[in-house]
């Protein structure tokens, strides 16, 4: 399990995330982050282990181009940031 639920983690992508940007919890439990651009990051508590996170994108024409994983960093700060990290090349210019 890990140390803060997903929900809060939510939180802390919706004061994070680029301008333009739609966050909303989505059933059956992931977040999802739909970028200015309309490319989607599903983000979400990791179903390959007990603890940390997993994400992955789904493009307008129906594919998914890149995931990653990240562990229970114990604080949603490091936990976010490193998510907006890994995505990096997803974000507009002007969140780089």
């Amino acid at each position: 399990m890990n140390t803060y639920p997903i929900e809060l983690v939510m939180h802390k992508i919706k004061d994070t995330a680029p301008a333009g940007s739609k966050i909303e919890w989505q059933y059956p439990g992931y977040v999802s982050i739909v970028l200015s651009s309309g490319i989607e990051i599903a983000f979400g508590e990791s179903l390959s282990s007990d603890t940390g996170y997993t994400w992955n994108t789904y493009e307008l024409d129906g594919t998914n181009g890149l995931a990653d994983s990240i562990e229970d960093l114990k604080d949603t700060g490091l936990i976010v940031s490193t998510l907006w990290t890994q995505a990096k090349t997803l974000l507009p210019k002007e969140a780089n």
